[in-house]
């Protein structure tokens, strides 16, 4: 597309070079290269609208930009498109592009946890099955900023795009499934993860039900057997409804856990591994097979899918050296927590079990009541050592010493007293746990702990 075509879609003022080609879109100058289009936007550190010459002199071919901001001089070759809202317009070219691609079979996932893991697994069976003809959501872009930016990386040969829908207000699940029009849909729990941003799990499940929004009879939606909230989620729904658990564990012949190295599979009579541990992992590749099942995948393609998928980074990683240390610091609330204490508590190593904690984040009035919670779930983990790191967690020390907690318990605000005590504490054979919400950056301990032993 090129700068043109832009400003048509979005009635932008255009100035600069008409011509001028965009191949990607970026919300990040220092992300930005040649042929990019950079949309500006207001954040929480600093402005984009700050930012438009640093993306221009870093390859950006067009500037997406707020028309009322004082903007600097349009260099030659360059593009500027002016409109009153820069993310509302980036939206509406993210919609002009899905639309054109009339023959793109989209299938979307949400959910309080995993839907990460079940987007990697899902699009893991898709490449199995038609190779580089898949569009994947990247990293964390699945806002409605994220999203949209993912779907300028459409391309003409892209026959299906699997895309991760999360949720940071109401309303972001229907604006994205507006945009997306997925024909196969996955939910894949209703949790506490939100509830302090919309009050109650039923609230949350009113969100994540408009991710059926638009659907028709051709459509499919893929929901947990077990979820008390399915009769919120389906109310209406016109389409083919799947299930998967547990409870509907059709196809799934043997399940054999391998502790950190993943999971033995037996899927209608093949063999496969998974390499992601946990039996969490395990709900959500079922979540992922009744998906490519409903988008058309062969029984080979899902097994080979299976068996390729790798964790990514800061998700149920497992890093093996001096120290065995398992990375789940993407998010944490109560069930993602107790997740990765079950993994965690049922592996023997040669040392002790470390469990470092950092913050629970956005469970607003459940917040005290699951931070007695997580203490309890931490104790009957039975870890030689717990390291909290935030001031909220004083709920979780008091819970732990409540319930007799016998190991090395302390405390810290500051991440570099954390560092500190880690460095001088951690030996060679012990197995760590890094758990917290995104906002704690427990990935400032990875140098510690993987440091240990190495001298």
């Amino acid at each position: 597309m090129t700068a043109r075509d832009i400003a048509g879609w979005t009635g932008g003022r255009l100035t600069g070079r008409p011509d001028a080609v965009v191949l990607a879109g970026r919300a990040d100058s220092r992300l930005c290269r040649d042929g990019d289009l950079y949309v500006a936007l207001p954040g929480e550190r600093t402005d984009g609208h700050l930012h438009v010459t640093d993306a221009w002199a870093a390859g950006a071919s067009t500037v997406l930009a707020d028309e009322a901001k004082d903007l600097p001089s349009v260099p030659a070759g360059k593009a500027l498109i002016g409109v009153p809202d820069p993310l509302a317009a980036l939206q509406e070219v993210a919609r002009v592009l899905r639309n054109a691609a009339g023959d793109l079979r989209v299938a979307a996932i949400t959910g309080s946890n995993g839907k990460t893991t079940t987007k990697d697994i899902l699009a893991s069976i898709m490449k199995a099955w038609i190779g580089d003809d898949v569009l994947t959501t990247r990293g964390n872009y699945n806002s409605d900023i994220g999203l949209p930016l993912m779907l300028l990386e459409l391309r003409p040969h892209h026959r299906m795009a699997v895309l991760e829908m999360g949720m940071n207000r109401p309303g972001e699940i229907a604006l994205l499934a507006g945009i997306a029009r997925p024909a196969v849909a996955v939910v894949t729990n209703i949790g506490s993860a939100h509830v302090g941003l919309l009050g109650s799990r039923e609230a949350i499940a009113r969100e994540k039900r408009h991710i059926f929004d638009g659907a028709g009879p051709d459509s499919v939606a893929v929901v947990p057997a077990d979820e008390p909230w399915n009769p919120v989620l389906l109310e209406g729904y016109p389409g083919t409804i799947r299930r998967f658990g547990e409870s509907e564990s059709k196809g799934w012949d043997a399940v054999t856990d391998r502790g950190l190295d993943g999971w033995d599979l037996r899927w209608r009579g093949a063999p496969a591994h998974l390499s992601l541990p946990g039996r969490h992992s395990v709900r959500n590749a079922m979540a992922a097979v009744e998906a490519a099942l409903a988008l058309g995948a062969p029984e080979e393609a899902v097994v080979r899918g299976l068996s390729s998928v790798e964790a990514p980074s800061g998700r149920s990683q497992v890093v093996r050296g001096a120290l065995t240390v398992v990375r789940d610091y993407y998010n944490a609330n109560p069930e993602s927590l107790q997740a990765a204490l079950d993994l965690v508590s049922g592996i023997r190593v040669e040392g002790r079990l470390i469990v470092v904690l950092g913050e629970l984040r956005e469970l607003g009035s459940e917040t005290e009541g699951a931070l007695r919670a997580a203490g309890g779930a931490v104790a009957a983990a039975s870890p030689d050592a717990v390291y909290l790191f935030g001031d909220d967690l004083v709920v979780v020390e008091e819970a732990l010493r409540s319930r007799g907690f016998a190991g090395s318990l302390r405390r810290y605000a500051e991440i570099a007293g954390l560092r500190d005590a880690l460095a001088s504490d951690l030996r060679p054979g012990d197995l760590v746990l890094l758990k917290g919400s995104r906002g704690s950056e427990l990935e400032r301990l990875d140098d510690i702990v993987e440091g240990v032993g190495s001298g």
